[in-house]
């Protein structure tokens, strides 16, 4: 599952999944993340998930030649696939993408002690 989270002062506001629908940003309230910022467009962006073939996911975010741009970390874009922490500012608002399948793999596990001096394992 991939994720929207809004920051405000790194803390988190908001988090908005991203389904297949996508989802659209801006300051009209037919948006699915309603913006209240003056410096953010009618319609300024779309966030779009497409499957791939074996079954994995990617993201992309899409400016909708908005007045202000869209920023991924710190970088106008146009359209970009988006990858796991990206910062995207949009106004003077801040999201970070989540990709949680990719969370999942960057996880650590804990080692083991076995009874043999020097060797340790993984468990399960």
């Amino acid at each position: 599952m991939a994720v929207l989270v809004q920051l405000i002062d790194g803390n988190v506001l908001n988090k908005f999944e991203i389904t297949e629908k996508g989802l659209t940003i801006g300051r009209s309230i037919q948006n699915d993340i309603f913006l209240d910022d003056p410096s953010v467009s009618q319609t300024h962006a779309k966030v779009e998930l497409k499957e791939l073939k074996d079954g994995a996911h990617i993201c992309f975010i899409h400016d909708l030649k908005s007045t202000n741009h869209t920023f991924v970390n710190n970088n106008p874009v146009d359209t970009l696939p988006l990858t796991d922490q990206d910062l995207i500012n949009i106004g003077t608002q801040c999201f970070k993408f989540i990709d949680e399948e990719n969370e999942k793999l960057a996880q650590t596990k804990a080692f083991k002690k076995s009874w043999i001096p020097g060797m340790f394992y993984l468990e399960d």
